[in-house]
């Protein structure tokens, strides 16, 4: 069966429009894929530098409790799927895994202390939204392709059903001199020589391609404004981000701290101290708790006033913020009771930071509404040994040690001991 001319001529303006289509959708695609790309990896080293930034004091200092923390509060954030903090012998001190998954890309930052790198950070992100994206593209671009390139040859099409060559190759000629180009266009009118239907048809394509051109020029258009749109709203959602993400750091911070002394509070306590104490078991890492309470604190309330002891509460606060580490937590376990566990330290050093601390509190000048306070403290002192199988434990052995220094006449510290602690603990 002989193919007639028309069908040809269909199929030859059905191919350039699809390849031009396909070419097109190819560039935009890439186009789109580079920026993206880009941006994936600006944001995914800016997460792994300021991991290794945040990190670098706590692997200094063998910080495991608040670099578990840190690689936790990294592992939450949208398209993380892990990250692991490493130290200098390449041994991993914390990891955590996000709810993302799937493909990734893995950033490393090196974690430098001092001018000298004692570590470093893995932080892998998820690229699902980068190729869902561009699926996404490729489908929009391959359709709207499609659409174009079909109406564009069944329009030639129809004009050209009557099989007259020459009009034909003179129209065949002008599109692939525009395709050559690279234009979707033709520049110039074809001329037109007569009325009957040839010359309609030259007409009408002169038409089509003086709408094409303002259509050309109307699409690029609508995709400036687009992308400019898509900025806009990219702008607006990474500030709503922000405000959303400081108020649950607002949120977070009323729930683990004390309002009166600013300290954390007895969850954030809590929380601490089981977390060191199993540091402890698995690691074998030394740390110590120490207990205390305001003497005759009530006294205080009854004589001068609520606002009196509340005014001692926040200096002692303050005292307990100068003294102690970072990698320490002291906090405000409720009342006159205060909790400080002790990362990285045994009996004698706790037994030297105990004493700073109470120098330092009889050196304060506590005063209230022109009265001046005589403030003691009454300490209790243990050490997490492996005989001891919960939190509970280790705290229940330093507030032994608190009753035994109350009621060995209160302005002292004692050390836990089996041997000469009592075994029922006395209320203050």
């Amino acid at each position: 069966m002989q193919v007639g001319l028309s069908t040809k001529l269909l199929g030859y303006v059905m191919a350039g429009v699809l390849i031009t289509s396909a070419a097109i959708g190819v560039v935009r695609v890439q186009n789109e894929r580079g920026p993206l790309n880009e941006l994936i990896g600006k944001s995914g080293q800016s997460v792994a530098n300021a991991t290794a930034s945040g990190a670098a004091s706590l692997v200094a200092g063998y910080d495991y409790g608040n670099l578990e923390m840190l690689a936790a509060n990294v592992a939450r954030q949208a398209n993380v799927i892990r990250v692991m903090i490493r130290n200098q012998n390449d041994r991993v001190m914390a990891q955590a895994s996000g709810d993302a998954a799937g493909t990734f890309k893995r950033f490393e930052s090196p974690v430098v202390f001092d001018g000298q790198t004692i570590g470093s950070t893995v932080v892998d992100v998820s690229t699902d939204a980068l190729e869902t994206a561009l699926n996404d593209l490729c489908w929009r671009v391959f359709i709207e392709q499609l659409v174009f390139g079909a109406i564009l040859g069944l329009i030639v099409y129809f004009f050209t059903a009557s099989g007259i060559v020459s009009p034909i190759r003179k129209l065949t000629t002008a599109m692939e001199e525009a395709v050559e180009k690279g234009d979707s266009f033709v520049a110039r009118d074809l001329e037109v020589k007569s009325r009957d239907e040839i010359g309609r048809l030259v007409s009408v394509f002169n038409t089509l391609n003086k709408s094409l051109a303002s259509y050309h020029r109307q699409l690029h258009s609508k995709i400036d404004l687009a992308d400019q749109e898509l900025r806009d709203k990219n702008i607006q959602l990474g500030g709503r981000t922000l405000e959303l993400e400081n108020a649950l750091d607002l949120v977070n911070t009323m729930a683990t701290t004390d309002w009166l002394t600013e300290l954390p509070n007895r969850r954030k306590f809590d929380e601490t101290l089981s977390r060191m104490f199993r540091q402890s078991e698995r690691f074998a890492e030394e740390i110590t708790l120490v207990l205390f309470d305001i003497d005759r604190f009530k006294l205080i309330n009854d004589s001068h006033g609520h606002g009196a002891g509340d005014e001692v509460l926040r200096d002692i606060g303050t005292l307990l913020r100068l003294h102690v580490r970072k990698s320490d937590v002291p906090a405000r376990l409720g009342g006159d009771e205060f909790g400080i566990v002790l990362y990285h330290t045994n009996i004698e050093q706790a037994e030297r930071f105990v004493e700073i601390l109470m120098e330092g509190v009889r050196t304060h000048a506590f005063g209230y509404d022109g009265f001046q306070l005589n403030i003691g403290l009454s300490i209790g002192i243990a050490q997490y040994d492996a005989s001891m199988s919960a939190p509970q434990e280790l705290y229940y052995a330093a507030d032994k040690a608190l009753y035994q220094a109350k009621h060995g006449g209160r302005g002292r510290y004692c050390v836990y001991s089996e041997a000469s602690l009592p075994q029922e603990k006395a209320s203050s």
